[in-house]
């Protein structure tokens, strides 16, 4: 019964839109005139709220105001001698219908535009540079929004950069009827510049001197709303506090401008729970643990435990932000990860100090690594290393952001590794990879991705090599059509043993069609080897079709791909979620 219900109750619903979707609508026609000026018209005209069931012979008193309302309308755009040659009003159907002939008349134009600054914005560059950009210019035809964007620009940018005090000592705009011409005369006076004073800081959890390390406005410099929105985003981008107010106190200052900032922190203690599915590694189930505030200082711990049938593993991280917190950091990690794949099998447990600093659009890492491998691929000997590794590397992403979807960027990376073995039966090492990946927007809502890695490692002992430390290729972020690292040199029983070098190249067209539907075309091409000189010989394609989400939880990509160098030997399905960069 409830159903019936809820379907007579939809059918009523669906009637009623139709009907209202169907009910006729007041039309005004406005003859011959500048599209901008009849659109000016209709909105000026009060007649036009009237319904269509409002008689005629009430809609008459509307004929007067109708004549002052188009005369305000034109001369907001310059029309100081629009009138109206004839005006019909008639029932057409079901409702009523206006129509308007309207003579423009001559429009009146701007012969000089006068804009004076006194008081500091007067040797203010940026100020110098809106007076080079005004809405309205010499020849112009008259637009009194215009006009008035101008004073809005000029007080604007006062309240943006300080000049609370700035006013107009002279605002006209002088029209001359008889010639058609009209003058802006401005006199902006912005008086002193204030500057910013002291920072309060009011919240409860932290120590106040690390607190202190978010702000970056130094006392007695210029005041700029700019630089409190930057002061916002490093509260934010912490990821400490739910809450960020900002408020700053103009009516209190002499020539410094106070700032109060009020932080509520999010919990200490953060759970969460997951499952997913890669077609790397298979489905997933995860556990994260997270205490924001070990210590008052800022310190964190971060606990992941991460269940996969090819790839589980374990990690736990203490976080010390140090000098600026969000360009500084030390961690101290340690974690277990086991890998097996078709290739290899692997048990890994590690130990690693990390310093994390920005150098100008640069992300530098430097770590000491701590790790100990028991690895074992195709039928080789079980290799057992214990190896100390300093690591430097250096990271730059950019990424410009349209609608949810990355129209242009980029992402390198590049990473140095050193490896000593100090126990077992491993091998030294040193061990280079690149890494990068570029979007570009093209036309007809197209986007082109090209993505490259390449990596070579150096050892006197190849054979005693463990596997995190060798190069294997195939996968979703590698060549697709094949397994997750199932490609490299042989043994001469056909095993994939890895290889000393990497190269791997992808090139991906992808158009939307539909909403935030898409389709891609994509081909990847390369191989790890362990000769330069069989770099064309033993290269491997994957190439295929892909299907484009944009979801409310990020871009969804479902690849169909298959492996092209051969006969089609199985068709691979490759499932993601997330940024491409």
């Amino acid at each position: 019964m409830h159903i019936l219900r809820t379907i007579i109750l939809g059918i009523v619903l669906s009637l009623q839109v139709g009907s209202a979707m169907a009910e006729p609508k007041p039309e005004i026609l406005i003859e011959k005139v500048d599209t901008k000026l009849a659109a000016n018209i209709r909105h000026h005209l009060t007649i036009a709220k009237e319904p269509c069931s409002r008689p005629l012979f009430l809609l008459e008193r509307f004929r007067r105001r109708i004549d002052k309302e188009v005369d305000s309308a034109a001369r907001a755009l310059g029309y100081y001698h629009a009138r109206i040659k004839r005006l019909e009003l008639r029932q057409k159907d079901k409702c009523w219908q206006l129509k308007l002939a309207i003579d423009e008349g001559p429009r009146v134009r701007i012969t000089s535009v006068n804009v004076r600054l006194k008081g500091q914005a007067a040797t203010d560059p940026v100020f110098e540079t809106l007076l080079q950009n005004l809405a309205l210019k010499p020849g112009d035809p008259l637009d009194h929004s215009g006009y008035e964007k101008i004073k809005f620009q000029l007080k604007n940018l006062a309240l943006r950069r300080g000049y609370f005090d700035a006013g107009f000592r002279v605002h006209e705009l002088k029209v001359d009827v008889e010639s058609n011409q009209a003058q802006i005369h401005l006199v902006f006076d912005s008086g002193r510049r204030y500057h910013f004073g002291p920072v309060r800081i009011q919240q409860d959890i932290l120590d106040p001197q690390f607190v202190q390390r978010y702000v970056n406005l130094e006392p007695d410099e210029p005041f700029t709303s700019q630089d409190l929105t930057s002061l916002y985003r490093r509260f934010a981008d912490s990821g400490l506090f739910r809450h960020i107010k900002i408020d700053t106190h103009p009516e209190e200052a002499e020539s410094e401008v106070p700032i109060t900032v009020s932080l509520t922190a999010k919990k200490r203690h953060r759970y969460a729970l997951g499952v997913g599915f890669d077609t790397n590694t298979g489905p997933r189930a995860t556990f994260n643990y997270k205490n924001r505030y070990v210590t008052r200082s800022g310190h964190q711990f971060n606990m992941e435990l991460r269940y996969t049938p090819v790839e589980p593993r374990a990690t736990a991280t203490y976080s010390i932000p140090l000098w600026d917190p969000l360009k500084e950091s030390l961690r101290f990690n340690t974690g277990y990860r086991r890998q097996d794949v078709d290739s290899f099998l692997s048990d890994q447990a590690t130990l690693n100090i990390v310093f994390t600093h920005l150098r100008k659009e640069w992300t530098e890492t430097l770590s000491l690594n701590l790790n100990y491998e028991e690895s074992q691929v195709a039928k080789e000997k079980v290799v057992q290393s214990l190896i100390i590794a300093p690591v430097v590397g250096w990271t730059q992403k950019t990424a410009e952001v349209q609608n949810g979807l990355i129209h242009h960027g980029h992402k390198f990376d590049f990473k140095l590794r050193g490896g000593l073995s100090l126990l077992g039966n491993g091998a030294h090492f040193l061990k280079m990879q690149m890494f990068g990946r570029y979007v570009f927007s093209l036309p007809w809502k197209a986007r082109l991705h090209h993505r490259w890695e390449i990596g070579a490692v150096a050892t006197p002992r190849f054979g005693k090599l463990t596997a995190s430390n060798r190069f294997f290729a195939g996968g979703d972020n590698s060549i697709r059509g094949y397994k997750y690292l199932s490609q490299g040199p042989v043994d001469d029983n056909g095993k994939v043993i890895g290889g000393r070098y990497l190269g791997v190249v992808s090139l991906e067209y992808e158009q939307t069609v539909y909403g935030n539907w898409g389709l891609a075309l994509f081909v990847d091409g390369g191989n790890a080897y362990n000769h330069l000189k069989n770099l064309w010989r033993d290269r491997k394609f994957g190439g295929g079709v892909g299907l484009r989400w944009l979801s409310p939880v990020g871009l969804v990509r479902l690849d169909f791909a298959v492996p092209m160098n051969h006969e089609f030997e199985e068709f691979r399905i490759h499932f993601a979620i997330g940024p491409v960069l």
